[in-house]
């Protein structure tokens, strides 16, 4: 339970004409984490085919990436030779690509037809003709000012005896100014600290007057229109026909490309190959046996040991693997360390529904995060918190029953293990840390098995020293000040704590800087009861000033309205505000104060050569 699944390293020999069969079991499979061989042989090289397939892929991906998403009808995988085949005869290819760089060269027609009807509008009560603008030896350069900026402008540039303002009109609350002067000299010293927006008069179909321009631009959107109208129709035609067979193309292309490349991590020789890597115990002889069968039996599969550190992988049920994603992302366990996963999974709903403790947050709180769950990547970091979130809801709906909270509101019942939040903070404060107590020193113990596995048996030492601290520091604070314990017992625990955290520091060395968390992480717990107790006052304090009542009347209404928005704001951010801390403190208690004690990390992720089919089947 505390341990990831055991793994074995395998090295597999063949025949080199068996290694199509091979490859293609191994990747059906998926069981296999391929490593590169340490054997003093030649290393393989990716097949013959590989560039092929990749141009092939490349080409499908590309043409679906144009089309409409349609419905897909799933279709036997096809070896490589048939695919490439199949994908040089495919016509609609080019037809799908010629008509994509058409669009693109519309849409980019567009922005031209666009710019030269606004710079058309600009100039539509000015004398100009565009085609004039374009010579081999003047500029001409127009631009949009302020009052201040074109009179700055003219009063700098207008002196000069080779430069020509030719326009220079008020338009509205800005002025449109047409330069022109020679192509040996430059007017951007003019320009300087003036705000201007420069009119680019070299665009296509800005020929002609300002009024040509206009008409032509029209005719030209129009046009356009329709051609990328007819090319839509002809999109929606072929994505009817084709979106399905590309699709299962383009995932047959993506298998066969892996299973065509992964030779370059093989070794070889004349007439054999040589694959090594690491597969699950439990799976080692069903691996012997598919291979056997695909060989008849051409095969030789040997089990190698060594002090390799094996990857990491876990084996638990689908609605618990976000833990191990969430837990990865902080680390990822070694394969030769205690997994600490499933008191995560344990604990962390349970300082979150502590802290959360209301029903209606816990109900609003699985909505929300049943409503990430439906909008984000299953792969991704924000799917999988929001399975943990989901999870963490039914906590706090738990929780908030015990405590009788309801959006702060409490009914009239109660159960015989219900607390309140307000009657019952000493209680609720020695029940936090006491739990915090119990996990620091299951950390510590698991670190004492860690440690000592690792050959660092005076740091598992220390942390046996740390328990005693620990547990009997506890006991001489709770008979000294709560009276607990008689005085022998109390000072006899008191003693014990001094000795063993002198024993902690001398064996520790250079973690004995981690001795003031054994009082520090322990009381961190009490943070549990802190904010549940302060989401409890909040919402306390919302309902006894906030809580709308309608006394009738026009005004009774519209009073009623305003309290009940202040009403529902303030729960929403008292309940935001639960949920973060909720979130943020029980992963720091479970990473910080506890992981601390005995994780190690830095774990290698098992990786199988495998897939997974989502269009095509076998």
């Amino acid at each position: 339970m505390l341990h990831t699944e055991p793994m074995q390293k395998v090295r597999v020999f063949s025949l080199d004409g068996d290694k199509p069969a091979v490859v293609a079991a191994l990747h059906v499979m998926g069981v296999i984490d391929l490593r590169k061989s340490r054997l003093l042989i030649g290393d393989d090289h990716p097949a013959a085919d590989a560039t092929s397939i990749s141009d092939a892929l490349i080409k499908v991906t590309g043409a679906l990436q144009l089309l409409q998403p349609h419905s897909i009808k799933q279709e036997r995988h096809r070896d490589a030779d048939r695919l490439i085949a199949e994908v040089g005869r495919l016509k609609v290819l080019n037809e799908i690509y010629d008509l994509g760089n058409e669009r693109k060269l519309i849409e980019d027609d567009r922005k031209a037809v666009s710019h030269a009807e606004r710079i058309a509008s600009v100039f539509s009560d000015v004398e100009i003709d565009f085609g004039r603008t374009r010579s081999d030896h003047i500029n001409y350069r127009a631009f949009e000012t302020d009052a201040k900026g074109a009179s700055r402008f003219v009063s700098a540039a207008g002196r000069e005896k080779d430069m020509e303002i030719i326009v220079r009109k008020e338009q509205k609350k800005s002025f449109l100014v047409l330069v022109a002067y020679g192509k040996s000299r430059s007017i951007d010293e003019y320009l300087k600290g003036i705000k201007i927006n420069e009119l680019d008069l070299a665009g296509k179909y800005l020929e002609g007057s300002p009024a040509s321009v206009i008409q032509t631009a029209r005719k030209k959107r129009e046009d356009n229109a329709r051609r990328l109208s007819a090319i839509s129709k002809t999109f929606a035609d072929i994505s009817s026909d084709y979106f399905s067979r590309l699709s299962n193309l383009k995932e047959m292309l993506g298998i066969e490309l892996e299973r065509s490349e992964v030779s370059g991590s093989f070794k070889r020789t004349d007439k054999t190959f040589v694959i090594e890597g690491w597969v699950q115990k439990r799976l080692v002889g069903e691996l012997r046996e598919r291979l056997t069968n695909v060989t008849d039996g051409r095969v030789h599969i040997d089990e190698i040991e060594g002090d390799e550190l094996a990857p990491t992988h876990t084996r638990r049920p689908k609605i618990l693997q976000p833990f191990d994603y969430l837990v990865s992302f902080y680390s990822v366990q070694r394969s030769d360390e205690i997994d600490p996963t499933w008191i995560f999974i344990l604990s962390f709903p349970i300082f979150y529904g502590l802290m959360v403790t209301d029903v209606g947050y816990g109900i609003a709180s699985l909505l929300l995060a049943t409503f990430i769950i439906r909008r984000t990547d299953p792969e991704g970091l924000m799917y999988n918190a929001g399975r943990i979130w989901q999870i963490n809801s039914f906590a706090a709906i738990f929780f908030g029953f015990l405590s009788n909270q309801y959006f702060g509101f409490q009914l009239p019942y109660s159960t015989p293990f219900s607390f309140d939040w307000l009657k019952n903070t000493p209680e609720l404060i020695a029940i936090t840390v006491i739990f915090g107590i119990i996990q620091v020193i299951l950390g510590l113990g698991l670190g004492i098995y860690n440690s000592y596995n690792h050959g660092h048996k005076k740091i598992a030492y220390a942390k046996f020293t740390s328990i005693l601290v620990v547990l009997f520091g506890t006991m001489a604070v709770a008979g000294a000040f709560f009276g607990a314990f008689n005085g022998i017992i109390t000072e006899i625990s008191g003693a014990i704590a001094v000795v063993s955290l002198l024993l902690t520091g001398v064996l520790s060395g250079s973690e004995a800087t981690e001795i003031t968390n054994l009082i520090t992480h322990p009381l961190s717990y009490a943070r549990l009861m802190g904010f549940g107790l302060g989401s409890v006052i909040i919402a306390f304090l919302i309902d006894m000033a906030f809580t709308p009542h309608f006394n009738g009347g026009v005004i009774g209404a519209f009073v009623f309205l305003v309290y009940l928005v202040i009403f529902i704001a303030l729960h929403f951010l008292n309940m935001v505000l639960s949920i973060f801390e909720g979130i943020v403190q029980g992963v720091r208690l479970n990473f910080v104060e506890f992981f601390s004690k005995f994780y190690i990390g830095n774990g290698i992720r098992f990786k199988p050569f495998g897939y997974k089919r989502v269009y095509t089947k076998e």
